[in-house]
């Protein structure tokens, strides 16, 4: 795969909730549980299709989950309470482990390792995670179209994030665009723990937010476009001409 080397910077796109499938040998201990569940539970609609073409449009090598976040959290720490569905917490240890084996590590250390080449190739990585999130929880309507999370104590994280949410909020004024919303950057995720491996300021750790309430699936190649265009204006401003160095 040919790497974009926009501005001089490598990128590397995931989207670890990409997938509601469920292998097979795991259906019948997760059928009765997803019954109950909405689709959000099982993984977060529409975010694949906007990070495959993204990824598309920064010809950047993409990573995307390929089962349910029931069966195994890909953006959870190990040590995350919710890691595992309930019905999976009742699964042995040695189950849940193989669970981690087949799934968890395998996904987790593709993505580093993919990291640790371009790192290695001496030009800084912005990693962008995918995600959407849900219009209303617990009762409370979430007025952000689209979230952008990072880590504000990194300053050249934060100083491209403003510079990029300028330009998001500029290019599509009707969408509402917040920084760290309606999550903090710095919770739980992949990113946060990459962002700790990696403390190089040579890697740019994102994830995106998108609200279910914009038409993901059906305009993923407008969205796509968006965040390719604007992503290239933060990089190649004056303001931002800092950040590669």
């Amino acid at each position: 795969m040919v790497v974009s080397m926009l501005s001089g910077f490598s990128f590397i796109v995931s989207c670890e909730h990409a997938s509601a499938a469920v292998p097979a040998r795991w259906k019948p201990l997760l059928a009765p549980y997803l019954a109950q569940c909405e689709e959000h539970q099982l993984w977060d609609p529409g975010a694949a299709e906007v990070s495959r073409e993204l990824a598309r449009l920064l010809r950047a090598p993409f990573f995307s989950g390929e089962t349910t976040r029931l069966l195994v959290d890909l953006n959870r720490s190990l040590t995350h309470a919710d890691i595992f569905s309930p019905p999976v917490l009742t699964l042995p240890p040695a189950e849940r482990t193989d669970i981690l084996c087949r799934h968890y590590y395998p996904y987790r250390h593709r993505v580093r390792q993919e990291i640790e080449g371009l790192l290695a190739e001496k030009r800084p990585v912005v990693h962008l995670s995918i995600h959407s999130f849900t219009p209303a929880f617990e009762g409370e309507t979430r007025a952000n179209d689209l979230g952008l999370l990072f880590d504000p104590w990194r300053k050249k994280d934060n100083d491209l994030a403003e510079i990029w949410l300028h330009y998001l909020q500029q290019k599509e004024p009707a969408l509402v665009c917040a920084p760290n919303q309606p999550y903090l950057g710095i919770s739980d995720g992949h990113v946060p723990v990459l962002r700790k491996l990696f403390r190089s300021t040579r890697y740019f750790g994102f994830e995106l937010e998108f609200n279910q309430r914009l038409p993901l699936k059906r305009q993923a190649p407008h969205y796509a476009r968006w965040l390719h265009r604007c992503l290239k204006l933060a990089l190649e401003s004056k303001a931002a001409a800092h950040v590669a160095e």
